[in-house]
């Protein structure tokens, strides 16, 4: 049976001489440094990124919920921001501000021109209750979201193109099974690249906030 090496790696299993006990070739290794995921190091292996390794485990066997123990919420806040970048967004992250005398945070929020994405990172594995869970988590974020639109230009400290659209983001570690709930997008990690991608393409369909209001 072929080993899972992702999965091993993301476990603990770093030494060379310990991952070659459990069948695993410098060869396997190797493939996963090219790709950025990991990085030798001597008689040591580190990993770089975290959250695309659980994806490749993910891939190879593991299930969803034994990934997510793999994970931190600074994982994939890591790689939001990674990923916004990418796409040429200035990122803040966190974002603190005040609005109608209340604190709010928001994990991850990006601009480019007029596009204003504000993501939510939830660090959570497939159980009973988590469509609810969802459900609840983007209540809150939209409700965040509207507080932000009414101070955006303050609290960003970014320049904003004109007629600002703010789109509220929930970024989860699986597919959830729906695409957006409570005027919020759902998308899991594996999938962010491709929303980007996407989005300006689709704003006429995507819930959004624009002057204020929820679109």
């Amino acid at each position: 049976m072929k080993r899972n090496v992702p999965a091993l790696l993301l476990s603990g299993a770093l030494r060379i001489n310990e991952l070659e006990a459990l069948g695993v070739s410098r060869g396997e290794l190797e493939e996963l440094e090219v790709e950025g995921l990991i990085r030798i190091e001597g008689e040591e292996v580190r990993v770089l990124r975290a959250v695309q390794l659980a994806i490749e485990a993910v891939k190879r066997g593991s299930d969803i919920e034994e990934a997510s123990r793999w994970l931190s919420w600074r994982d994939f806040e890591k790689l939001c921001v990674e990923a916004l970048m990418f796409h040429s967004f200035k990122v803040k992250a966190p974002l603190r501000f005040k609005a109608e005398g209340r604190r709010f945070e928001i994990d991850v929020v990006g601009v480019r021109g007029s596009l204003v994405l504000c993501i939510d990172c939830k660090h959570w594995s497939l159980r009973r209750g988590l469509a609810s869970k969802v459900r609840d988590a983007a209540a809150k974020h939209l409700d965040r979201c509207l507080n932000l639109a009414s101070v955006l230009s303050e609290a960003l400290g970014l320049k904003v193109g004109a007629k600002p659209i703010i789109v509220p983001i929930l970024v989860t570690l699986s597919d959830v099974g729906f695409k957006s709930t409570c005027s919020v997008l759902v998308v899991a990690i594996y999938k962010l690249n491709s929303l980007l991608l996407e989005l300006e393409d689709n704003l006429d369909v995507v819930p959004s906030i624009r002057a204020g209001k929820l679109d």
